[in-house]
C-alpha cells in the first residue's frame, strides 16, 4: 500500500492529475495552517486562500497565496472574483504564473500579486462576498469565505 502512494506522489509530480488527487488528499491540519503567511481569506476541501496587504511607491497590492491540489501554470494571468451581493473582479498584476509543489502542505503552493485600490481593500476588508473563485485558463477554483 506504502509502494502505491509512492508511486502517486512520483506520478504527480510528473503532472498527472489522478494520481495527484489519489495522493495529496490527506486534510490540512491547524498547525499546518498557522506556518502560512497572511489572513485567510477562503477555504476548500483541498485547500485554501491568503492575502497580505503590501504598499510600494503609493501602489497597494494584494499578495495572494493559493495552496490547492491543482496546478496552476499560465502565461495570460488569473481573474480573482470576489461572489456576493455585488461583485469585485481583479486581474493578476503578473501574467506568468506557475505553482511550487510543497512537500511540507502535499499541495500545490500558487502566489499572485494583484494591484488593488482603496475602495476594492474596504470592500474585501468589510467581507462582503461569500465565495472567492480564481478563473484561469478555463478552469475555476472556488472558496468558501471563512
Amino acid at each position: 500500500m506504502k509502494l502505491l502512494k509512492s508511486v502517486d506522489k512520483v506520478l504527480a509530480r510528473m503532472g498527472s492529475s489522478k494520481a495527484t488527487e489519489r495522493a495529496y488528499n490527506e486534510p490540512l491540519t491547524a498547525e499546518m495552517i498557522q506556518q502560512i503567511p497572511g489572513e485567510q481569506l477562503g477555504v476548500s476541501e483541498a485547500g485554501g486562500i491568503w492575502a497580505g496587504i503590501q504598499e510600494l511607491n503609493g501602489y497597494v497590492f494584494m499578495e495572494l497565496i493559493i495552496l490547492d491540489t491543482t496546478k496552476i501554470k499560465t502565461f495570460k494571468g488569473i481573474t480573482v472574483t470576489f461572489l456576493g451581493e455585488n461583485e469585485l473582479t481583479l486581474e493578476s498584476d503578473t501574467k506568468e504564473i506557475n505553482s511550487e509543489f510543497s512537500d511540507i502542505f502535499n499541495r500545490w503552493l500558487t502566489q499572485i500579486s494583484v494591484e488593488i485600490s482603496k475602495k476594492e481593500l474596504n470592500f474585501i476588508k468589510k467581507k462582503k462576498y461569500n465565495q472567492i473563485q480564481l478563473s484561469f485558463k478555463k478552469k475555476a477554483l472556488l472558496y468558501d469565505v471563512k
